[in-house]
């Protein structure tokens, strides 16, 4: 058995908890292998029972072999009487472990154990030095379920008996990973009331449950004998349900976690300091590799957790963030999250913050090129440094646009520290093309204010930046709009599936270009042309157009225009000399022409549509809501994380009841009422029919009324949101605007496969309900079948004593007797 989380970060396996026993053990691995004829007859019986050993799998052959290590050890008992063998049994080593704590340590049979309780009863109540009585080694090492019967039944306190550590046999059975615990051994072990047993580090068995992989049917039977186990948790925070998501490659993990969010739902949110647990998976998962056999499992173990609905706070998003990839990529498109990403992008922040976004990156764009053309026209106009300077209050706009996105940046960073989600922050693309963003605006807009750098870096640097702005407006739309959000996916995805094709492209180029410079060099094309590249001359020639345009007679011009080939740009007249042709070169030009123009060419565009096709039709929705993670993700720990808390207590803004106030809750409850009411009231005017006649005064008043509101009001409303970045929209709008649908592209084959997939995940949940049914009435059943052996068993105790007691007065009576006699 391995003890649970024994590392630093809390959730790996530590070292197996047998093995801490077995390094101390009193009988070493030289005296178990050493010579028989040195160790004493009264130590034997403890050397065969060591030596024996449980079947290490579970083919016939292993089993065969360990049933055979047995032998000696009944052998020995049969060839010793009872005084001898009650003496050898009883005989304690270093660490007060006895022949029975070795026996049940190597996976007994049946005859053995009923030989020691036969003859030295006491000795399943000897606890060794670690204070693990023999039904602890029995269950830590996977003993039969008969055998495990067998010493509780002569010491039924021993179910409850505890270690050094607080383990009891019931944390030991279902610590055993190798060989599942069965549900009979749970319900014996926890019919006294163990279940509710805390060892040293506040784990209950339920925690070693969950960590360990036991049976769905066992999680039954813990959860029924102590309900309350479901939300206890450990020292450091943890319930079953971290147990369970930080095992969930296991095979048990998923029904495990289905179970314990099925009879409380609130486990998955994070609660009196306890992480995540949606965190938790993530950490498991981004050890799994894409192809690892446990992704199955571990995709259950997010649907179970995802369809409980945990609260939308800032942890639960940012440990969505921290998914890896091929795992974050099915929760987005679960209808639980894109639900909650709805609710959260259409209130007034993240709003505001959209909306906001836009209207300033619009001013820096638009003031930035202004800025820059001005500036470059004074750099080659003045001759004075003053005159290129540019006032500071015409380059404020773009001083407070950069100043407003490196804000938002820290403030972003800063939340995502306090959430303890900082990895989520420098892994996201976007995070570094901000403050590439912020730097070009604001470097540049330094040295445009101040005259200085150089004319050609100063055009070749803004020019870098403008790439910069319009690329963060693209990067700006792809978090709006969905279509945008496939064309930039397309754009990435189409360029790793282009890896190799354009590295072998590249080769191809290059070997072309050295092959015709390697043709024609020294040829007497590149001969008969003067060497106007050596000389002044030679950009006045090329200005006006008189310079020689052979391509191949250097290295560089020679690859740009086999580039240009490569486009469509074919002059066949390069490869003729004086109307002859250039033999080799124009073989060479001609299987260029079919290798790389007509095959590669067609293949790229191949390659190219398919991918993008791809994106447009199957993660066009992945694509656009792991976008749409991103950005609520940002707002909402900017809005709502735990730094918020801290700084209303230190400014001592604490609610009534001292937690520092909600607000998210609040800033929902105050969105929730404001505007929406009078909003819908508006829309029913336009519903609603009018019975009267069209010539009627009510009639024409109520058109009155509608066309009011259509002209004057909606639209004055409309403007009013706009103007203050949609803050005095009601949520109506900001729904129609800014939440979105994802829209599936699927044939009626697709269709029919989809919904019979529903039809059958509909029947299984019917025979899983069913199930989990059957087998509470079968664990109730089995704890008062187990109750009732106890009782049966405590009667025939009780009865054998009265019969010794009977037995002892006869004979003293017929002692008596005889006496007489």
């Amino acid at each position: 058995m391995a003890e649970p989380y024994n590392d630093e970060d809390g959730y790996n396996d530590g070292r197996p908890m047998l093995d801490e026993a077995q390094s101390q053990q009193s009988l070493g691995e030289s005296f178990i292998s050493g010579e028989d004829s040195v160790v004493p007859d009264i130590q034997m019986l403890n050397l065969h029972c060591a030596r024996a050993f449980p079947p290490r799998n579970r083919t016939p052959e292993a089993k065969e072999e360990a049933a055979a290590s047995w032998e000696p050890v009944r052998e020995w008992l049969r060839t010793r009487s009872a005084e001898e063998v009650r003496a050898a049994a009883e005989q304690r080593g270093d660490s007060a472990m006895t022949a029975l704590h070795f026996a049940c340590r190597n996976a007994p049979p049946t005859d053995v154990i009923d030989v020691f309780l036969s003859i030295a009863e006491d000795t399943v109540q000897w606890p060794d030095s670690f204070g693990w009585l023999p039904i602890h080694y029995a269950c830590a090492c996977g003993a039969e379920t008969e055998v495990i019967k067998q010493l509780a039944e002569a010491f039924p306190e021993s179910k409850t008996t505890v270690d050094r550590r607080g383990r009891t046999p019931l944390h030991f059975a279902l610590g055993n990973s190798s060989k599942p615990v069965s549900p009979d051994v749970v319900v014996l072990l926890s019919s006294s009331g163990a279940a509710g047993y805390a060892d040293d580090n506040g784990m209950l068995p339920l925690h070693y449950a969950c960590a360990y992989g036991a049976s769905e049917e066992a999680l039954y039977v813990l959860t029924g004998a102590y309900p309350d186990a479901i939300t206890t948790q450990d020292r450091r925070g943890r319930t079953p349900l971290h147990f369970a998501l930080s095992n969930a490659g296991r095979r048990a993990a998923p029904s495990a976690v289905r179970l314990l969010v099925g009879f409380n739902r609130d486990i998955v949110n994070s609660r009196g300091g306890s992480s995540n647990p949606l965190r938790v998976l993530a950490e498991f998962a981004s050890t799994i590799r894409e192809d690892d056999d446990q992704k199955d499992s571990v995709h259950k173990c997010l649907e179970h957790l995802l369809n409980a609905e945990p609260e939308p706070t800032a942890d639960f998003f940012t440990a969505l963030q921290s998914l890896p990839d091929w795992l974050s990529e099915q929760a987005v498109v679960m209808e639980v999250v894109q639900t909650l990403l709805n609710e959260k992008i259409s209130q007034r922040f993240p709003t505001a913050v959209l909306m906001v976004d836009a209207y300033v990156l619009v001013m820096v764009i638009i003031t930035y090129s202004f800025n820059v053309q001005t500036s470059i026209e004074r750099r080659n106009e003045c001759l004075d440094q003053e005159c290129v300077k540019i006032s500071a209050s015409t380059l404020m706009p773009l001083y407070l646009g950069g100043s407003y996105f490196l804000l938002r940046e820290i403030i972003q960073l800063i939340s995502l520290l306090s959430l303890k989600a900082f990895n989520v922050w420098y892994t996201n693309a976007t995070n570094w093309l901000n403050l590439i963003f912020v730097f070009c605006v604001l470097f540049w807009t330094g040295h445009m204010q101040n005259g200085t750098a150089d004319n050609d870096f100063f055009r070749v640097g803004c020019a870098f930046s403008v790439t910069v702005l319009w690329t963060k407006l693209l990067g700006y739309l792809r978090n709006v709009l969905i279509d945008f959000a496939v064309f930039v996916g397309g754009v990435f995805y189409v360029v790793n599936r282009l890896a190799a094709f354009l590295i072998s492209l590249g080769i191809i180029l290059i070997a072309f270009s050295q092959m015709f410079f390697t043709i024609f060099l020294e040829s007497d094309t590149c001969l008969s042309q003067p060497e106007f590249n050596k000389t002044e001359l030679n950009a006045i020639l090329r200005c006006e157009g008189e310079a020689p345009t052979e391509p191949f007679c250097n290295r560089w011009t020679s690859f740009l225009r086999v580039y240009t080939m490569l486009l469509g740009e074919v002059d066949e007249n390069e490869f003729f000399y004086e109307g002859r042709a250039q033999g080799i070169a124009l073989a060479l030009f001609l299987i260029f022409m079919f290798l790389v123009v007509i095959l590669l060419a067609n293949v790229l565009i191949a390659i190219v549509t398919d991918s993008y096709k791809v994106i447009q039709d199957q993660r066009a929705a992945i694509v656009f809501w792991t976008n749409r993670l991103d950005f609520v993700a940002e707002m909402d720990a900017i809005a709502n994380g735990p730094w918020k808390a801290k700084l209303k207590k230190s400014m001592g803004w604490e609610d009534e009841d001292g937690s520092g106030g909600d607000g998210a809750a609040n800033n929902s409850n105050f969105q929730g009422v404001f505007g929406k009411e009078s909003w819908k009231r508006l829309m029913d005017l336009f519903e609603d029919e009018i019975d009267d006649s069209v010539v009627s005064l009510e009639y024409f008043l109520y058109t009155l009324l509608r066309v009011s509101v259509a002209v004057i009001v909606i639209p004055l409303w409309i403007f009013l949101g706009v103007v203050t970045a949609g803050w005095l929209w009601p949520p109506q709008i900001r729904e129609a605007v800014f939440t979105s649908s994802v829209f599936k592209h699927t044939n009626d084959s697709e269709r029919e496969d989809e919904l019979r997939k529903i039809q059958v995940k509909k029947l299984e949940q019917e025979v899983k309900d069913l199930k989990d049914e059957l087998l509470k009435e079968l664990a109730m059943d089995r704890t008062q079948v187990v109750q009732m052996k106890s009782v049966v068993a405590e009667r025939k105790v009780e009865i054998a004593n009265e019969m010794k007691h009977v037995k002892r007065i006869v004979t003293m009576l017929f002692e008596q007797l005889s006496g007489f006699g």
